[in-house]
């Protein structure tokens, strides 16, 4: 893969005696590497139908017999 810009620039400060930035980034340990993945179609009707529920509590009319 290619250098990003970005990389070029840092790496050529630091050959020309600037400080190097990436000593003051963190470890890869601090990222985390647990698994993501996607939620299914039901799960994510099943968070839309709790999102958008609405109330019948007032505006629903109950039919007299």
């Amino acid at each position: 893969m290619s250098k990003s810009k970005a990389k070029k620039q840092r790496l050529h400060a630091v050959r020309n005696g600037k400080f190097d930035v990436d000593l003051k980034r963190g470890t890869q340990a601090e990222i985390s590497t647990h698994v993501r993945k996607t939620k299914t179609k039901k799960e994510k009707l099943d968070q839309l139908r709790s999102k958008h529920k609405k109330s019948t509590s007032g505006w629903r009319i109950e039919k007299v017999a």
